[in-house]
């Protein structure tokens, strides 16, 4: 039995045997619900938003997005940049039970964007999720999912490769498993993941084709949180991730054993006190061993946490930061340090008016490489709801990246309006 089977086992092992019958009885005290406070973005208004579709015990919701846009720099490129205009199609559906007890879910898009004088930027990005609960007592519920992916990385990504005549295409396919047990003030989650990822190779301008097989792998996922709830809106927790990935074997085009293992070990709090602030803040260690000599290890913080303050019934600002390691998808190096801020402000300025601002910025250390980029977004958005079957939304994103490897920056328009049968 491999390291996994064994951790999985005692995960669910200690889950199981804390959920026991003796265990399960609770209070009608809820000690982790956190919604005394609504962002405005959740806010029902059932005069603009759209009305699901009866299906019996399902309810369907359908959207028809329709979008025009420009991009300044089409290329993420230095200089001699490329502007472009574009216009894009993105149908898709949400389909949920309305069951008392367990739950069962589906959603699915395809977003499709056609670029003017570019059409070998044009991309079709395709994501299928589904979801199930079930409810095995007023203690205990088992969830799991599973989800699809076929994508088109943006020119912006950094593991874009420069000279490519297309961007890279990928599919991801997952499957997650778990349980929760909550009761009275202890509340357990664990799950365990599985997931494939796969790359297209690609054609450079020179006509040689760019392998990208060494991108492939297989992660595998165990994670764990225990929460103590001190008072009624404030609890604590303790939470550990354990990740293998596992990459396609080294050939002519990749020289490196590329697996790896990362441990995150991480405790925090999760709030929603009566200062109209509601959060989840969790600080820690991570560690990323490396099975080829050739990449050193990687250790450090690791940072999870966003926070809403709820300024008043028309204005809410969100913020969340994170430090993680992630494979950047470069040929050169396995790991990179990936940290990041944001803050974003939602203002109800009309009932039916939504604006928004937002900025980020993320900061990626790439390790065994001289490679540092710094990348700062800033943004301005509005959604009008015209009423319950048509929406506009209309935004302007500015983003600048300093590098030694890939300077750019690009300013991006969009407007477009979705319709709900």
């Amino acid at each position: 039995m491999s390291k996994y089977s064994i951790c999985a086992s005692i995960l669910f092992g200690i889950c199981a045997s804390v959920a026991s019958p003796i265990a399960s009885a609770q209070g009608d005290e809820d000690f982790f619900v956190r919604n005394k406070y609504q962002a405005v973005t959740d806010r029902a208004q059932p005069e603009f938003d759209p009305l699901p579709i009866d299906l019996g015990g399902f309810e369907a919701t359908p959207e028809l997005g329709f979008a025009a846009g420009f991009t300044s720099n089409l290329f993420a490129l230095s200089e001699n940049e490329i502007d472009d205009t574009f216009v894009g199609f993105a149908p898709r559906v949400s389909v949920d039970s309305k069951w008392g007890r367990h739950a069962l879910g589906f959603s699915a898009v395809v977003d499709h964007l056609e670029y003017s004088d570019t059409s070998s930027e044009s991309r079709t990005n395709i994501n299928l999720q589904g979801n199930a609960r079930i409810d095995v007592s007023s203690a205990v519920f088992l969830f799991g999912g599973v989800q699809f992916d076929d994508l088109t990385e943006p020119r912006s990504n950094i593991a874009s490769v420069q000279g490519a005549d297309e961007p890279v295409e990928n599919t991801r396919a997952g499957v997650e498993a778990g349980l929760q047990y909550e009761a009275g003030r202890i509340r357990i989650r664990g799950a365990v993941g599985l997931e494939t990822f796969d790359f297209d190779d690609i054609e450079l301008s020179n006509g040689l084709i760019q392998d990208q097989d060494f991108r492939d792998r297989d992660r595998t996922t165990i994670n764990a949180r225990v929460s103590y709830a001190v008072e009624r809106d404030w609890a604590l927790f303790a939470e550990a991730v354990h990740s293998q990935s596992d990459y396609d074997p080294p050939n002519i085009f990749n020289a490196f054993n590329r697996d790896f293992d990362t441990t995150t070990l991480r405790v925090g709090t999760d709030f929603e006190l009566a200062s109209l602030v509601r959060g989840d803040i969790g600080v820690g260690y991570l560690q990323s061993e490396y099975d080829d000599a050739s990449f050193t290890d990687v250790d450090g913080l690791s940072i999870d946490g966003n926070l809403q303050w709820f300024v008043s019934q028309l204005t809410t600002i969100s913020a969340a930061a994170r430090r993680s390691v992630i494979d950047p998808g470069l040929a050169t190096t396995s790991a990179a340090i990936d940290s990041g801020v944001s803050v974003r402000a939602d203002h109800e300025l009309r009932r039916n008016v939504i604006i928004n601002g937002q900025v980020r910025f993320t900061n990626f250390d790439f390790e065994n490489i001289d490679r540092d980029d710094d990348r700062y977004s800033v943004g301005a958005g509005a959604t009008w709801k015209l009423n319950p079957n048509i929406w506009i939304d209309g935004s302007y994103e500015y983003t600048d990246q300093s590098s030694n490897v890939q300077d750019f920056s690009e300013n991006r328009f969009l407007i477009g309006f979705r319709i709900f049968p």
